[in-house]
């Protein structure tokens, strides 16, 4: 039996820096200099009043990952739960939210695909173009609009970023070989050079896959490929274009995933086509307009078994946003906007839908004195499927000194249901199997109210602790349970259910109480010029409650508490790291497929680095699960044991 109290020193020697392994240049950064875009109001840290962690875009080559999602899961205060190799299928939990309840944004456009929250994490950006990567913890939905629950992650990229940038050019490129016959790349580059930025990349890993533990005879084989490519130019002195273009590819073995029925022989693809366009007027240093639009087109294909019929299903989804910032003084900023966006899907099995969505917002930003700062924000959501919803919410930041912070936030937020949840098995052809999952077209958005109290400590430089203690109230929690298939036709009036038959049917079903404690501690330093210290360690205790008692599905995935932490040291010649993820939760079993969820587990990954040209390329050797734990994070998906890999790292600036 794995002990806690044997790892809590390894991991509590981890301290980290808030913007997580930050490159040598970001170091002289204080905490209160690092922007976050997401914010509507381009916000120092130590103003937003929530708890904030930023990683720069430098940084992502040398954490022991292969994807963005695995990324993740190496970061503190934050919950992955993987279904595959190297982020074939990933969830994401905030502050014990839902999968469906995280809210994905690339340079502020929402990513979320409306069909299902299983497909949040399929970020359609390569490494090579992020500038840095925002986790903001907490409700958000008065900013971002419904799904914000939990909290927001945004990637931002050096092409659409707000920043001053002088000429510059780089190429990136990390090629690895591993067993079972595994191909690794994240290749990219970026120019800026007069009024034109340009970046893109490939992100690429294919495998045969690790074999499934019996009774399955199948393997863990995927090909996941992400290409991306970006360009901004100015064409006036305060007028500025930029565009992007980007494909996921993803075709991977999902026995399990979703189910834990004997007969599973799932295979699923995934494709998404993402278009995304800003046009941005800077009237001058303290006025800023943004024209935004997305565009995605994505296919979800899922096989059961071979001779099964396929689920197939086109989802659209298009976005329009509007916003103007304004420094109206050195107290007071605001951002004004609006947004409309439409999603549609057709399905063989959900149907075709589409519905629209409207939303004006507003955000203030006060300070009251140098160290006092008020942010407030009031989102009017209405949409075609729940209505009319009004998003209030208020942070405040106190510094105390040079080394405290104190910061609050109260707010609501909503979570919409997704075409899955109103949808699945309505449009099936004949009678559904018994026990399959039927939605509801009736549900309602999930309300929550939120609040959290937390402090930021730096008491020496590149030292930062921070604690926060949240409290989430919800109701209408959306979430399926068994019930007759004569009830759920008096209730829908669907034709193609049995009433003999018991289905799984989604309902809005209890209130929800939701409180934790979330911690991180970083910590970076330079040793010398060309030797240099980073890590972080983050905790997480949650607590979730229902006023029913009910077994919810949804809920019953969510950790009670996770560690999770990466420390790299990097020098002249060698650099080495290693990250680290500690969780204990429900344990299960399911006899019929020889399944077990522990109740706890602990992975490590690691990377090792030898110069061959110093500063421009390193021999590069990866492990994955170095201590070959066998473990799953949702019953049934079996996760990959020890993995070797190893390859050549390039590098090289102007």
């Amino acid at each position: 039996m794995f002990r806690f109290s044997t790892l809590t020193p390894l991991f509590l020697a981890i301290p980290t820096l808030n913007a997580l392994a930050q490159t040598p240049a970001d170091s002289s950064r204080a905490l209160r200099e690092v922007t976050v875009y997401a914010s509507r109001l381009s916000q120092p840290v130590n103003q937003t009043g929530h708890a904030v962690t930023v990683i720069s875009g430098a940084s992502v080559a040398r954490y022991p990952v292969n994807s963005l999602d695995d990324l993740l899961r190496c970061l503190p205060a934050l919950e992955v739960q993987s279904r595959g190799s190297f982020g074939a299928q990933a969830d994401v939990s905030l502050r014990g939210s839902t999968f469906n309840q995280v809210l994905f944004l690339l340079d502020g456009m929402r990513l979320n695909d409306p069909l299902s929250g299983h497909f949040g994490a399929y970020m359609p950006i390569t490494p090579a173009e992020i500038e840095q990567i925002e986790i903001i913890r907490g409700a958000g939905a008065a900013l971002y609009g419904p799904d914000a629950v939990g909290g927001v992650i945004n990637i931002v990229t050096k092409t659409f970023a707000a920043t001053e940038r002088r000429d510059e050019a780089e190429l990136t490129s990390t090629t690895m070989r591993g067993e079972w016959n595994l191909w690794h790349t994240n290749t990219g580059g970026f120019l800026a050079k007069n009024k034109l930025r340009v970046g893109g990349g490939i992100l690429l890993n294919t495998t045969d896959g690790q074999p499934r533990d019996y009774p399955s005879t199948l393997r863990s084989d995927a090909s996941l490929k992400t290409y991306s490519v970006s360009a901004a130019y100015e064409l006036a002195p305060k007028l500025s274009l930029a565009a992007r273009g980007s494909f996921d590819r993803r075709n991977y073995s999902a026995q399990y995933f979703y189910t834990t029925n004997p007969a599973d022989q799932a295979r699923e693809t995934t494709n998404r086509n993402w278009y995304q366009g800003q046009l941005r007027y800077q009237h001058n240093e303290r006025s800023r307009t943004e024209a935004q639009v997305s565009a995605s087109r994505s296919t979800d294909y899922y096989v059961f078994t071979p001779t099964s019929a396929a689920s197939d299903h086109l989802t659209h989804y298009t976005n329009v946003l509007l916003s103007h910032q304004q420094q109206f003084s050195d107290k007071v900023r605001a951002t004004l906007g609006g947004q409309a966006d439409r999603r549609a899907v057709v399905s063989n099995d959900r149907g075709t839908h589409a519905q629209w969505h409207y939303a004006a917002f507003g955000v203030v930003a006060v300070t009251l004195t140098p160290s006092l700062a008020l942010t407030g924000g009031l989102r009017l959501d209405h949409d075609q499927a729940y209505g009319t919803e009004l998003v209030p919410q208020l942070n405040v930041s106190q510094q105390i000194g040079e080394v405290l912070t104190i910061r609050g936030a109260v707010g609501r937020a909503i979570r919409a249901p997704d075409f899955t949840e109103r949808y699945t098995s309505n449009g099936r052809a004949g009678i559904v199997p018994n026990g399959f999952n039927v939605g509801n077209p009736a549900l309602e958005a999930e309300r929550t109210v939120n609040y959290e109290l937390g402090a930021d400590v730096r008491p020496l430089p590149g030292l930062t602790a921070k604690a926060t203690y949240f409290v989430r109230k919800g109701n209408n929690q959306i979430d399926y349970v068994p019930d007759s298939g004569e009830h759920i036709y008096y209730v829908t009036g669907l034709t193609n259910l049995s009433g003999s038959r018991t289905y799984r049917f989604a309902q809005n079903l209890f209130e929800v109480t939701t409180q934790g404690l979330e911690t991180e501690l970083s910590w970076a330093h330079a040793f010398t010029p060309k030797t240099r210290f980073d890590g972080s360690v983050g905790y997480t205790n949650v607590r979730v409650t229902n006023n029913e008692n009910i077994a919810s599905q949804y809920l019953a995935n969510i950790a009670r508490q996770v560690i999770s932490g990466t420390v790299s040291l990097t020098s002249h010649r060698v650099n080495g790291s290693l990250s680290g993820l500690w969780k204990q939760r429900n344990s299960a079993a399911v006899a019929a497929i020889s399944r077990s969820q522990a109740a706890e587990y602990v992975v490590f990954n690691a990377r090792l680095e030898v110069a061959l040209l110093p500063k421009k390329l390193w021999l590069t050797g990866q492990v994955q699960n170095l201590f070959n734990e066998k473990y799953s994070d949702l019953l049934g998906a079996q996760m990959p044991t020890r993995w070797l890999m190893g390859g050549l790292r390039l590098a090289l600036q102007r």
